[in-house]
């Protein structure tokens, strides 16, 4: 499984995200998690190829067989 670790930011003119933390920016981390070749990711409801969680919650998907 390949993890993308990324930050998005709420500012006065909207919001973006970046890989890049800034301290001190109110922001959300967040994980875009991505299933090997043969592989999917699943939370033992689900049943996704790639899916973006809260960096909280990574735990609660794990990579199995297709």
């Amino acid at each position: 499984m390949k993890i993308e670790k990324f930050y998005q930011y709420f500012g006065e003119n909207g919001t973006f995200n970046s890989p890049v933390y800034l301290p001190g920016v109110p922001s959300y981390a967040y994980a875009m998690l991505i299933a090997d070749e043969g592989k999917i990711l699943t939370n033992g409801q689900r049943k996704e190829k790639n899916v973006v969680v809260l960096q909280s919650k990574m735990d609660e998907w794990s990579e199995v067989d297709e």
